[in-house]
This record gives structure tokens, sequence and C-alpha cells, in this order.
């Protein structure tokens, strides 16, 4: 798994290679649980922690 900051300038996020990726979704702090249950690898939480808004 990769795990990659960015921030929404404009457009859409689209899967590029359906055979790599089975979809992409920007999503909120709070939802991070229901796409990642199992947790994020712990400094990549901790950095969201900070970085997103709650």
């Amino acid at each position: 798994m990769t795990y990659v900051a960015c921030e929404l300038i404009s457009g859409d996020a689209i899967v590029g290679d359906a055979d790599e990726i089975a979809a992409v979704a920007w999503i909120g702090h709070g939802d991070i649980p229901e796409y990642v249950p199992w947790g994020l690898f712990g400094p990549v939480q901790e950095y969201l922690d900070e970085a997103l808004p709650r």
C-alpha cells in the first residue's frame, strides 16, 4: 500500500489502471475507519490527525 498526501485543487480523482487499483475516494478524517477498519500505519495516522480537520 502506498500513501500520498495531497491537496485537491480541481478535477476528479479517477482510477488510472483498473488492474492495479479498485477505487479512488476523497474522504474526510472521520471516514477513515470505514475504508481502513484495521487502521493506518501509525506515522501516517499521526500525520493525518494533525493535518486534517475533524
